[in-house]
């Protein structure tokens, strides 16, 4: 079985990146282009929280942050193209935390299953998943790969599902296959 990664956090909030301080492309990222960076990559966020370490993922506009021990339990992925950068996060007022880092997945493989699968066209040409299903076998020899068909979904295995709550991170959420928020479908 196959998961939509996602996350979950204390309150209603997401850490941005932020594109006028960054020399960096945040197309680039999301779309999960291979990126050959060294410097810090920074976010803003409107207050940091005193729990904000008590996550290992955290929702965001731009590439996922994730923690060190999210980042320790999986750098042996590194084979599989991901990449971790040094982040700065700050806050409103000036409050620093450099506690995570940018996770950037690469690979990205066609894996949504066409029989399954129910996607509404925006008036944009771009799609809206309403039921996601992904294809049998699809993820080959991956844990985590970015989705072709819609690159902000993140789609990992039950192998990678496993390694999280068995390093106990927090702050993770897994979305079956299936699953749906929408009504009347």
């Amino acid at each position: 079985m196959y998961y939509q990664l996602s996350e979950f956090y204390k309150r209603d909030v997401s850490f941005v990146f932020n594109e006028e301080t960054n020399g960096l492309d945040y197309f680039g990222l999301m779309n999960g282009d291979k990126v050959n960076y060294e410097k810090v990559i920074y976010y803003d966020v409107d207050k940091l929280d005193k729990y904000i370490n008590d996550y290992d993922i955290l929702p965001t506009m731009g590439a996922p942050l994730v923690s060190e021990k999210f980042k320790n339990t999986f750098n042996h992925l590194l084979r599989e193209k991901i990449d971790f950068f040094e982040v700065e996060i700050k806050d409103e007022k000036g409050n620093i935390n450099k506690d995570f880092y940018c996770f950037n997945i690469i690979n990205s493989i066609s894996c949504m299953d066409n029989e399954k699968y129910i996607v509404e066209k925006t008036r944009y040409e771009t799609i809206s998943i309403k039921e996601l299903y992904i294809e049998p076998n699809s993820l080959k020899e991956y844990s985590i790969v970015r989705m072709e068909e819609h690159k902000s979904y993140i789609i990992v295995s039950e192998e990678f599902k496993k390694r999280c709550k068995e390093a106990k991170l927090k702050g993770i959420e897994f979305i079956e296959e299936g699953h749906s928020i929408y009504t009347n479908l």
